[in-house]
């Protein structure tokens, strides 16, 4: 995925740091027995065992020249169900790591679970409440003031998000078209909406788990010939 090979490849370079991903990794097994091995419990369980190789002091390098192929959700069932189990299982590892957020120990994976808690908390409690904004002050309920907003800078949002994520696929041959980049503008106005409904859905399904002591259920995504 290229998106992802570029997101990987910025952290190696600026915080010389790396997850493991969820496809296409090599990681010894004296190094899993160490660490405890597998946590039967995560649904990422890419992302937890990342942090546990932190925390002993071990670190994951990033491999440009490795390249392999996946086949993504075909639709939007699989995608929904897909992202709801990455969802539920980063939050259970945010959770389970939180205390070590000011614990000298939790160094290592201090930045790692600082970006997961903006994503599945700060930015979902951002976009309902744009979204809740928005729809009152077209009905007219309410009325936004806010000071430094201007249409320049909304345009200057859009035209980073577009610029970066066409220059993401271009690493890919072929895909430099004008249908990608309209896709893209579209992209911009519908994909945060659909990952807001995504993530609302796994914060709903963890917490049910916990709050009846349910066992996460894995959802092996669907792949096609």
């Amino acid at each position: 995925m290229s998106f992802q090979w570029m997101a990987q490849a910025g952290r190696q370079q600026l915080f010389h740091l790396c997850t493991i991903p969820g496809t296409n990794y090599v990681i010894r097994r004296n190094v899993i027995e160490k660490v405890g091995g597998w946590d039967v419990k995560a649904l990422a369980e890419d992302t937890e065992i990342s942090f546990r190789v932190y925390q002993m002091g071990y670190r994951i390098k990033f491999q440009p020249r490795a390249v392999t192929w996946e086949q993504e959700p075909q639709t939007l069932d699989v995608w929904f169900h897909q992202r709801k189990r990455w969802v539920e299982g980063n939050i259970y590892v945010i959770v389970k790591n939180a205390k070590l957020l000011f614990q000298k120990k939790g160094r290592p994976i201090r930045f790692d679970l600082m970006y997961f808690l903006s994503v599945y908390f700060i930015l979902m409690t951002s976009l309902i409440l744009s979204d809740s904004v928005f729809i009152l002050s077209v009905a007219g309920v309410v009325h936004s003031d806010l000071q430094g907003f201007s249409n320049s800078l909304w345009l200057f949002a859009v035209t980073m998000f577009v610029v970066s994520t066409f220059l993401t696929i271009t690493t890919e041959k072929g895909e430099l078209t004008f249908s990608n980049f309209l896709l893209i503008i579209f992209m911009y106005l519908v994909y945060s909406q659909m990952w807001l409904a995504v993530a609302a859905n796994g914060m709903v399904g963890y917490i049910r788990e916990q709050v009846f002591h349910q066992q996460a259920k894995w959802y092996k995504t669907k792949r096609y010939q």
